[in-house]
């Protein structure tokens, strides 16, 4: 439908001012980085935006409405009103909104929050799409010698090369850049792409486990990205790289410029100084950055059961999950193959979880046996999880990367453990190092996977011959609510955002499906898990203000974005084939693709054959 007179002035007369700020940190400038301050008339020409804190209302007018909320319903037509904020109302024929968007041949759903990313990584995209995670000691991820090959997998070449500028212990190294390859700048770069993409994607809320957490500014990069994008975030403060630490590293190396202060790495400890009158860790970012829960970006930690060291005072001995609630931070941890942390969770002490969101929890099973079983049945022995039962019992939230998991090697996604169990996943994208973070995707790979392992046992004599159950199959709505309701919960904003309900943030996406390749629509859920790609959102709103209009970000000069992350990867890799040191300067080459020195990624060929089982070789025919 056509918009009405109206209506396009209603829209062309919202705020000009876009939704970005001009405060820079540590000496990153906005508009250097490719960020606008505001926008032009010409500009905003079919894509203002809601003026911050507004007082009027705005109409989000007849669309199917799906707000995943149960006690408000899902509709056929119907309006969303939202007035500063907040949603006012989710119904039919509502009105006295003074900006009105015609939603016509759209679908209204709540924002897509994905649980987990490493955003940093984000301009080593692709990076090792046929790579492994490869954990080192692990017999399962890892089941032959490397003492004359170094794996390409993701521990190798995306923690060691890229992040860590070290292959091998710091003591005594087989490869040394003497740094890590990025910059402050660079984590500022990779963070703002992943998130203004994501916008694009749908993803109004998303999680960044902050593994790039060298020091002060690194740290204080990736927050000003996140708090600029305009996207809201739990920032999961995380690990990083102590390369201030004393080495025997040669004067040759130590001179390759760093600019940053020696001494200065502080994860993870709480109040530690490191000049007169500074404190380190999560204490320092939570005074300067996260004072208020009422702003976008709210406070993560990657803390687990485990008494953190270095720890003074009234905080010595804690464990990282304590320390994160001294500081109000919503604890969310890597768990791949350890059943043992729930159940030495000293539960006691430590219980409920309810603010604690772990991400895989794959191989948690009892005995060594597939998960599909349920009921207290299966074949030879039932696929029980007390890990999972502790997890379940006490609210822990469970996070799955459900592409990830399967194309590099975790183990197999847990979906049946938690439904059994009676935990609606969330879902992760992980790594952009491998996989996409379009959350279509995600959905539709839970989908499938989830129903394709339960179906196959209806094959008692090819796939089942233990009589396996076949579990309860998933629908797409349930799907959905993976990437939202479970999402939100998952991230600690169940209260503020996952549904459309009134009273929470509006948080929306607007999906285009009035379409050649979705039309004609007979399932609204069907068409958003198992048709629709990222091509059909249209628009996207968060907190209330339009960031994402007729498919382009409101306020952000892309090209810039974009090239300013291309020469963050470029200046990545010339740091990376810069001068060296090791215990052995010929190990550098062995197992790795490149056909130079030291490094160079695989561009137009398969990376990562080394760590993968090569024997046989498949022999095909087109």
């Amino acid at each position: 439908m056509a918009k009405t007179k109206s209506q396009e002035e209603s829209i062309l007369n919202l705020s000009r001012r876009g939704f970005l700020g001009t405060t820079a940190v540590g000496g990153l400038s906005l508009a250097g980085l490719g960020l606008k301050a505001g926008i032009s008339e010409a500009e905003a020409q079919g894509r203002g935006a809601p003026p911050k804190n507004s007082k009027d209302k705005t109409l989000l007018k007849g669309g199917v409405v799906l707000s995943l909320d149960p006690a408000v319903g899902d509709f056929q037509k119907a309006d969303v009103l939202i007035q500063g904020k907040k949603i006012l109302a989710v119904g039919p024929n509502l009105g006295g909104a003074s900006h009105v968007v015609d939603c016509t041949g759209m679908i209204v759903m709540p924002g897509f929050v994905s649980t987990h990313n490493h955003q940093y990584e984000a301009v080593q995209r692709s990076l090792i799409s046929d790579g492994l995670i490869i954990i080192g000691g692990d017999p399962d991820t890892q089941p032959t010698s490397t003492a004359q090959n170094i794996y390409e997998s993701y521990t190798t070449v995306v923690q060691s090369i890229w992040t860590a500028g070290r292959i091998g212990p710091a003591a005594n190294p087989q490869w040394d850049l003497g740094r890590s390859p990025y910059d402050p700048e660079d984590c500022y770069n990779a963070e703002l792409i992943a998130c203004l993409s994501q916008i694009t994607q749908g993803i109004t809320c998303g999680t960044d486990t902050s593994q790039c957490s060298h020091t002060p500014q690194h740290t204080d990069a990736m927050i000003q990205a996140c708090f600029d994008s305009g996207r809201r975030t739990l920032f999961d403060y995380s690990n990083g790289i102590n390369r201030n630490a004393n080495q025997a590293v040669p004067p040759a190396v130590k001179a390759v410029p760093y600019n940053i202060p020696t001494g200065a790495y502080e994860f993870p400890d709480a109040t530690v100084p490191f000049t007169t009158g500074q404190v380190t860790g999560l204490e320092r970012i939570a005074k300067k950055y996260f004072s208020s829960k009422d702003q976008l970006v709210t406070l993560g930690f990657a803390g687990g059961v485990v008494p953190l060291a270095n720890l003074p005072g009234s905080y010595k001995n804690m464990t990282g999950i304590e320390l994160a609630r001294q500081f109000g931070a919503y604890i969310n941890a890597h768990n791949v193959g350890d059943a043992t942390i729930p159940k030495k969770a000293l539960l006691a002490k430590l219980a409920p979880f309810d603010d604690i969101t772990l991400v895989h929890c794959v191989r948690w099973q009892d005995n060594s046996i597939a998960q599909l079983s349920y009921g207290g049945l299966g074949y030879p022995a039932p696929a029980t999880s007390e890990a999972m039962k502790i997890w379940a019992d006490n609210g822990g939230h469970i996070s799955i990367a459900v592409l990830i998991e399967q194309q590099m090697r975790h183990g197999m996604p847990p979906f049946q453990l938690c439904l059994n169990h009676g935990i609606l996943p969330s879902l992760s994208p992980d790594v952009d190092t491998n996989m996409t973070a379009d959350p279509f995707s995600l959905m539709r790979g839970a989908f499938c996977l989830q129903r394709g392992l339960a179906n196959d046992l209806a094959y008692s004599a090819a796939s089942d011959p233990g009589n396996l159950p076949i579990p309860q199959l998933i629908t797409t709505r349930q799907a959905a609510e993976m990437m939202t309701i479970a999402g939100a919960v998952g991230s600690g904003l169940g209260q503020k955002v996952g549904t459309l309900t009134p009273g929470k943030e509006a948080d929306i996406v607007m999906l285009e499906y009035d379409n050649i390749n979705y039309q004609p629509m007979n399932n609204a859920y069907g068409t958003v898990v198992t048709l629709m790609d990222t091509s059909a959102v249209k628009h996207v709103m968060i907190a209330g203000k339009m960031v994402y209009w007729n498919r382009k970000l409101v306020g952000v000069n892309v090209d810039r974005i974009i090239a300013k992350a291309v020469k963050s990867r470029d200046n990545l890799l010339a740091r990376i084939q810069g001068k060296a040191w090791g215990n052995d300067t010929d190990i550098i080459n062995r197992g790795m693709n490149s056909q130079g020195n030291p490094y160079r990624p695989a561009f137009l060929t398969s990376c990562c054959h080394n760590g993968m089982s090569t024997a046989p070789q498949y022999v095909l025919r087109p």
